[in-house]
């Protein structure tokens, strides 16, 4: 085959991917749409089913964004295989592949997209950004709440850290407490960069001591300084407190008060 008749492949694939991702954003709108209206008609209800229905139609939304994030990674695989072999990508070097339905095809396609979609990187919905981190938490057991997450990251031991909207006592609202932010702009770190900067030091940080109960302190660089900064995370790696630390300031070298 020639890298031609190839390249007409990978374009009628991405083509195809395309209309994939497109169905997964009609089905998840479908799937919130019919919980909508069973949740509506079954308010007050107790009976089990209702809870077991209103369950699975949440996990459904999951999966349907999960697969559209992935899709999207697929289709980055693609483009950059074509760019490999032509040096021009999908939506480069010819005209725009459409995909006929079937003779048998009764159903209506949506229209093809003008555009190339958002790859999950790029989505600002943290649950289709974040999509295959939040599905491997599920699977692993983990104790998260997709709809509450704000961002996730696979570290290089293969560890996921995430942390979620939460509340006043935990979570990224408690982290961005006035009384916190202040605490934190005290040592040059502006609200804005407060989230990035404790995934920066449990990604490439030191841990060098404790302060509070047992909360680990990480010296990191970060905008240009040397930096120390509490975090607190479950055993799972969950985010859900954090603090500044002066690098004048004691810290405990054991993790527990002698």
């Amino acid at each position: 085959m020639s890298v031609a008749e190839v390249i007409a492949q990978l374009r009628q694939a991405y083509a195809l991917i395309t209309e994939a991702r497109q169905a997964t954003r009609q089905a998840d709108a479908a799937i919130t749409d019919g919980a909508d209206v069973f949740a509506a008609a079954t308010l007050g209800s107790t009976q089990p089913e209702v809870e077991q229905i209103n369950h699975l139609a949440a996990r459904s939304a999951e999966e349907v964004r999960a697969a559209h994030a992935l899709l999207g990674g697929a289709q980055e695989i693609v483009d950059g295989y074509c760019h490999h072999l032509a040096g021009h990508g999908i939506g480069e070097g010819g005209p725009p592949v459409s995909v006929s339905p079937s003779t048998d095809d009764t159903t209506t396609r949506p229209p093809p997209a003008t555009g190339p979609p958002p790859t999950a990187d790029e989505h600002t919905d943290p649950q289709i950004r974040y999509a295959e981190e939040i599905a491997e938490l599920r699977r692993r057991g983990a104790a998260v709440k997709p709809h509450d997450v704000v961002r996730a990251e696979r570290l290089d031991d293969g560890r996921i850290t995430w942390i979620e909207r939460g509340d006043e006592d935990g979570g990224l609202d408690h982290i961005l407490s006035p009384k916190r932010i202040r605490d934190f702009e005290g040592v040059r770190i502006p609200r804005e960069k407060i989230q990035d900067l404790l995934f920066v030091a449990i990604r490439n940080g030191t841990v060098v001591g404790h302060c509070g109960t047992d909360r680990p302190v990480y010296e990191v660089e970060y905008l240009g300084e040397r930096r120390r900064v509490a975090v607190s995370t479950t055993s799972e790696w969950k985010i859900y407190g954090a603090n500044p630390v002066s690098r004048k300031q004691k810290i405990r070298r054991a993790l527990h008060r002698k």
